[in-house]
């Protein structure tokens, strides 16, 4: 036998042995939670779950498992393992007692590498973020923001009167969409936005785009699939590659805009922007798809629901009658905090993004958490497990009356997540919902077109959202 037989021989040999190796690594990986004792769904020996994840969307998904498996079970999204919970007492356990080891949310797999935001940042990054945020988010705070929302609910109200004179069946989910954008533009980001007036306003249709844009992309799927490939997305040529030139200039110079705008209106304690930035991105996460979504899934269940929105209705007419709405008497309708809180339960819309990460390993209940491990709070089987609240799928406010709202099982309704790293934005979401609903049902109902009975198809972009839309009609109330 010459050498270059035995080189070829050779290299055959050292081939199939790195194979191999690599065989034995991914079945062992892949079995993580066989060792750990945990139910799930068969993964892939190179996909982990994430081609069931693509085929039905990570709620469906979800759904799908919790009925299969129960309250804990472990999936892979690509080649990371994660632990869904429903379990009330294990999430107080993971959110609030133990929450120091739990201080880091599960790594998103498109975030850059220095993350911006609440949402994205861990460690001492969170920590200075949260303290920089919490004063914008104080009751003085969200009063003076008041008359900037009541001022944006006047033009959706404009635009609600156009089409009650139509009689037409209408997407409302997209005028809550502008109105949310409009809020924020002018909130959070100092701009004079105009998305419910101009359906070609820049700001809409470029935070329509990228949000849109990044629920459609195979990128996602891929950075799951190959983590190390995060590092190369957020270069700015990548993003455009990804997105477009349009919008992703567009984002780069409303953050520079919004840093001028900051600096010049001189804050006693200078902020950074870096801080800037995160401030701003943090209002858009929180509160453009979430609230928008929140509202249309409100909006659509009233439709379907006569009794509730008459009972509504006829508590804002005792409340505020003729008056004005306002800060106080906006806060004074315990019906309305039903209904809400009914919405947030059936439909929880950020129920995919409760996650954290173990620093250390615990064991909860009989259940081994690994250092490392990343934890799925499944909020939407919360919601809907049938041993915590009865017929869960049936719209019920009343379950959220004083006389039952005792019997409810703690940390089992979990809207805005719980403990230190619960929603931030949490009191001026709902304000938002209640003063645009209260000012919408004063002079207005919500009706369906006959064709539209079929329950709404959702869909997850971050948040879970209507697939859709919502199709509503408005028609004038006759007021006595």
């Amino acid at each position: 036998m010459n050498n270059n037989a035995k080189q070829h021989i050779f290299c055959l040999i050292m081939y199939f042995n790195v194979i191999f190796s690599r065989y034995k690594y991914l079945r062992w990986h892949f079995s993580t939670f066989k060792r750990l004792g945990l139910q799930g769904p068969q993964p892939s020996i190179i996909a982990g779950n994430l081609p069931e994840i693509m085929k039905k969307g990570q709620l469906q998904a979800m759904i799908d498992w919790s009925k299969q498996y129960g309250r804990i079970f472990g999936y892979y999204e690509g080649w990371t393992p994660v632990i869904a919970v429903a379990d009330p007492q294990i999430l107080r356990q993971i959110l609030v007692k133990d929450f120091d080891n739990f201080r880091s949310r599960k790594p998103f797999p498109l975030a850059p590498r220095k993350a911006l935001g609440l949402f994205l940042e861990n460690g001492h990054q969170w920590k200075q973020s949260r303290s920089i945020l919490t004063p914008a988010f104080s009751t003085g705070k969200i009063k003076k923001m008041f008359p900037i929302i009541d001022n944006m609910v006047d033009h959706l109200e404009e635009n609600l009167n156009v089409k009650s004179a139509e009689a037409k069946p209408f997407d409302i989910y997209s005028f809550y969409q502008s109105l949310t954008l409009d809020v924020i533009g002018r909130c959070a980001f100092g701009l004079q936005t105009n998305a419910q007036t101009d359906p070609k306003d820049e700001f809409l249709t470029n935070i329509r785009f990228l949000f849109s844009g990044l629920s459609k992309t195979c990128i996602l799927y891929l950075v799951m699939l190959i983590p190390i490939f995060q590092y190369f997305v957020f270069a700015l040529k990548n993003l455009v590659i990804i997105f477009g030139m349009n919008p992703v200039v567009w984002l780069r110079n409303q953050l520079r805009e919004i840093i001028r705008i900051r600096k010049e209106m001189g804050k006693q304690r200078s902020m950074t922007d870096r801080e800037i930035v995160a401030q701003s991105l943090t209002f858009l996460l929180a509160g453009y798809e979430t609230t928008s979504a929140v509202l249309s899934f409100l909006t659509d269940l009233l439709s379907r629901n006569k009794a509730v929105h008459d009972r509504l209705c006829a508590e804002i007419d005792g409340v505020i009658g003729e008056g004005h709405v306002d800060y106080d008497n906006v806060q004074k309708l315990p019906y309305f905090d039903m209904v809400v809180n009914e919405i947030c339960r059936m439909y929880p819309t950020a129920s995919l993004i409760v996650t954290r990460q173990a620093a250390e390993s615990r064991s909860y209940n009989g259940v081994y958490i690994p250092a490392g491990m990343a934890v799925q709070a499944n909020v939407w089987a919360l919601h809907h497990d049938e041993q915590l609240w009865q017929n869960p799928e049936e719209f019920i406010p009343e379950r959220f009356s004083p006389q039952y709202k005792e019997k409810i099982v703690r940390y089992s309704f979990l809207p805005f997540g719980a403990g230190p790293r619960s929603c931030i934005g949490e009191r001026f979401a709902l304000l938002e919902i209640k003063l645009t609903i209260v000012r919408i049902l004063k002079n207005y109902r919500f009706t369906r077109p006959h064709d539209s009975e079929k329950p709404l198809e959702l869909v997850s972009r971050g948040a879970i959202v209507p697939r859709d839309g919502v199709q509503i009609r408005v028609e004038r109330r006759c007021l006595s």
